[in-house]
């Protein structure tokens, strides 16, 4: 299921009784299936007593719940010439180099012209599952770099459980501002939905545990080149945690990157570089790379010069 960024309906509510599961009660509430509820509460526009909770949480007498029923989005699959680069292809994967630009799956805004529509034009993905046939994880739209896709169900069952598991070791790079007083960094802080603005995400003590480690590969004038290592996969982590640490990414609006210094590119300067895992397929270690595009490296020799 996906959400547009419209609220349909807000449900507040006292809970009469204890011991039920959250999820659960929320269906019923609601009059939608528990999966929903379940989704809803992912997607952090439930709160219980001004927290945001887990689904399985055991509902006390006396909680004030708070759910946001968000308007659902019906995207269209249909096959569609989109422009990507396959870095490896096997009869179970698809390693590709998404541009920034193009949107994973249809989505508000994105209903076609997606990573998945031009997927289903160039291959046969045997794998059904609603709107993201193939997909085990996302890049933001304006986000480039690698992405693993399955040929098919069983592949996407074992590709998913490695991001699941948290044994792919994800690798970006990523252009920020400031001069750091860190060469390396680690960020633990949660992520959860901003209160005020659903399309941003924000640090929240009551939200989903978050990690990455921010390394510093080349210094600029009042800019810095960071490999970013990802623990977890939080809807615009990085994005988030490098605002949080008073170093947004250059030209990243949503998160305070956007300035006018001579460095615009019209996208926010993050490039998912390498990705490093198992085959549960052929039981050995791959490990794929994707050179920053073409615009990040105009971006790059435009900061050197400026040093």
């Amino acid at each position: 299921m996906r959400f547009t960024d419209e609220t349909a309906e807000v449900i507040e509510f006292t809970a009469e009784e204890a011991g039920g599961r959250l999820d659960v009660l929320l269906a019923s509430k609601s009059g939608r299936s528990r999966s929903f509820a379940a989704e809803v509460i992912e997607e952090g526009l439930v709160e219980v007593n001004g927290r945001i909770p887990a689904k399985s949480l055991k509902v006390k007498k006396g909680d004030i719940i708070r759910m946001e029923i968000p308007v659902e989005e019906v995207p269209s699959l249909e096959p569609q010439p989109v422009d990507f680069d396959v870095i490896f292809e096997d009869e179970n994967m698809i390693v590709v180099n998404k541009p920034a630009g193009v949107t994973v799956h249809p989505a508000p805004g994105s209903p076609d012209g997606t990573l998945v529509n031009g997927l289903l034009y160039r291959y046969r993905i045997e794998d059904h599952n609603d709107f993201r046939p193939g997909i085990v994880h996302r890049l933001d739209r304006d986000t480039s770099g690698l992405i693993l896709v399955a040929k098919n169900r069983d592949a996407r069952e074992k590709l998913s459980s490695l991001f699941l598991n948290r044994i792919v070791d994800k690798r970006y790079l990523a252009f920020c501002w400031g001069a750091p007083k860190f060469d390396s960094l680690i960020v633990d802080e949660p992520i959860g939905r901003h209160p005020a603005d659903r399309k941003r995400m924000a640090v929240r003590e009551d939200g989903r545990a978050a990690k990455s480690l921010f390394t510093v590969k080349e210094r600029y004038k009042n800019a810095f080149l960071a490999e970013v290592k990802i623990y977890t996969g939080r809807t615009h982590q990085i994005r988030v945690h490098a605002s949080h640490i008073g170093h947004p990414i250059l030209d990243d609006s949503l998160y305070g990157g956007k300035h006018n210094r001579g460095y615009k590119i019209e996208r926010q300067a993050l490039h998912s570089w390498k990705l490093t895992f198992k085959s549960p397929f052929v039981q050995k270690e791959m490990d794929f790379c994707a050179p920053l595009p073409h615009e990040m490296e105009l971006l790059r020799e435009r900061l050197l010069s400026a040093k």
